[in-house]
């Protein structure tokens, strides 16, 4: 009897040991030892094709550190990872099992990186790597079977567990594609890597939608549809590329490329991962928009300003990247006074939010997280400033500053929307379903802002500049800013959104529409007139306020 009444309590301990964000961690941190199995063989095999040697081997050295750590604090807890070592039997000697595995495999990587001329310890890996990913694809399962059991809340475990095993699938498909250019097993390489495409595709859709066969969920928390979205993009890019690395198999730079995407989409897959991690219980219908938002206190309208503020400085980095060259190429009289104008603004908003600002309305931030971004944005805007400044008071001869807007607008742009980001989190902490959808719409529709100043930047750098690496960059800004304007009049079941019903709103995103219509050609061209150029700058900045009108509309309207 005693040993019954121990069994079930050890039974109880194991559901309970862990908290809910604590399981979700160790599900993340063993669904990525699955990809780092397939990341080690991937990096061998690079370095037996004699791609990028002495860099793949530094690349194989820290994989299987890494992996070794995450294995053991699996086993036995790690603070610096987060790591609570469970108490289910049965999963602790699975993991000593694959300790045993690992210690061979380890030992075989260890003179690949070290540059033996080892051909046993290559085939070792190519023979066993996928032992070692099932069995420890068997040890993310245990995990996630705790996690949908009944005395656990964490619902997601599962769209936790496919959403890591994307990550893996991603060095999967590299090692196979590899395996086949050195002539290793090429065949099977071939079914297994068809194999891999459709269920990468698959769970990308489920992960979206939910799936039955693959037991998803789906979700619709706008922050991780947004962030499949980006893997989606990058995932295109690398399956673009698949048929021609199968067919130009001597063709290193084919082959680096492929690799740069997949690594792309693997690092996109795993913010993805992170955000499902963080979310736990919170994964509730999405509020359609058409009804009613009522009862905003002071704080919430506050907070719907600050992010749409926040927004307004993503455009500004665009807004002052373009006004740097059309200073430069002289293509409008005011266009450096302008520049010093909006340098003031960004400047002026940035330390509002810092410090507080009552001319913008902006209270002091608290939030350390927010604080040590904008601390960022403050050490990658000053040499920026100073260039857009040099820019403007010598009337657009110092080529040099402008070089220096053109390198960094991109990186200044990002962390600027990161700060949206954060303060997007920050509210939703202490929102409900519809003010956070209502957080989230300002946010969409001040992108669109950003996005008419992005695109004829990139339109002036390719076009006037030379800069054709631009290219593909317009080619996506003028598709998000047309489907965007699109999924906000007429509305979307991927995001959510109903059709917009609010008749200001929907005058002013009409208005948008068609002063977009008339000038949208102008950016697929491949060049345009002199008259034609002025007309577009002339007519860009009315576009901008029309979708600024909009935004406001949308921060201060109670209904959609």
């Amino acid at each position: 009897m005693l040993k019954v009444l121990l069994a079930i309590s050890l039974a109880f301990c194991s559901l309970y040991a862990m908290s809910d964000k604590e399981l979700a961690n160790s599900i993340n941190l063993a669904g990525k030892e699955r990809m780092l199995t397939q990341k080690m063989s991937k990096e061998a095999l690079l370095i037996k094709l004699g791609i990028d040697v002495n860099k793949n081997a530094k690349e194989l050295k820290a994989t299987s550190e890494l992996f070794d750590k995450i294995l053991k604090g699996l086993e036995n807890g790690d603070k610096t990872l987060d790591l609570v070592a469970t108490q289910d039997k049965t999963i602790q000697e699975h993991l000593k099992g694959i300790e045993k595995q690992w210690q061979e495999f380890y030992k075989n990587v260890k003179n690949i990186y070290s540059l033996k001329k080892d051909e046993n310890a290559y085939e070792y890996v190519k023979e066993n790597n996928l032992a070692l990913l099932e069995n420890m694809n068997r040890a993310v399962s245990m995990y996630a079977k705790l996690g949908s059991s009944g005395g656990s809340k964490l619902k997601m475990a599962n769209d936790i567990n496919l959403a890591g095993k994307q990550r893996m699938l991603t060095q999967m498909i590299a090692k196979d594609i590899l395996m086949y250019q050195a002539n290793m097993d090429a065949k099977n390489k071939l079914i297994n890597l068809n194999n891999s495409l459709k269920l990468f595709d698959k769970t990308l859709a489920g992960l979206y939608n939910g799936d039955k066969e693959l037991h998803l969920v789906g979700t619709k928390l706008p922050k991780i549809r947004k962030q499949l979205d980006i893997v989606k993009n990058s995932w295109s890019k690398a399956k673009e590329l698949i048929p021609k690395a199968i067919k130009n198999k001597n063709d290193k730079k084919i082959t680096k490329d492929l690799i740069a995407y997949l690594d792309e989409t693997k690092v996109d897959m795993n913010k993805a991962v992170g955000l499902y991690a963080k979310s736990l219980n919170r994964q509730k219908q999405f509020m359609k928009l058409n009804s009613i938002i009522s009862g905003f206190s002071t704080k919430k309208n506050r907070a719907k300003h600050l992010v749409n503020l926040a927004g307004k400085q993503r455009m500004l980095t665009q807004r002052i990247s373009k006004l740097a060259i059309e200073c430069t190429l002289h293509l409008l009289p005011d266009s450096c006074q302008r520049l010093e104008q909006f340098v003031n603004l960004y400047q002026k908003t940035l330390l509002g939010f810092k410090n507080g600002d009552k001319s913008l309305a902006l209270d002091a931030t608290k939030n350390k997280e927010a604080l040590a971004q904008i601390d960022k944005i403050l050490k990658l805007w000053k040499p920026f400033e100073d260039a857009a400044i040099k820019v403007q008071t010598s009337g657009g001869k110092d080529k040099k500053a402008l070089t220096y807007i053109l390198k960094h607008n991109g990186e200044l742009l990002k962390e600027s929307n990161h700060l949206v980001e954060i303060f997007d989190q920050i509210e939703q902490k202490y929102s409900n379903y519809i003010e956070n959808a209502n957080i989230a719409l300002i946010d969409m529709a001040g992108r669109q802002r950003m996005l008419t100043q992005k695109m004829t930047k990139e339109f002036l750098a390719i076009y006037k500049m030379g800069q054709k690496e631009y290219k593909p960059k317009l080619k996506e800004s003028v598709e998000l800013f047309d489907n965007t304007l699109k999924v906000l009049i007429n509305g979307s079941k991927l995001y959510m959104l109903p059709k917009c019903t609010n008749p200001k709103i929907k005058k002013q995103l009409v208005k948008v529409s068609n002063l977009w219509q008339k000038i949208m050609p102008f950016y697929n061209k491949n060049d345009l007139s002199k008259k034609e150029l002025v007309l577009l700058l002339q007519v860009n900045p009315i576009l901008l306020n029309e979708m600024n009108k909009a935004v406001h509309l949308i921060e201060t309207s109670t209904e959609y």
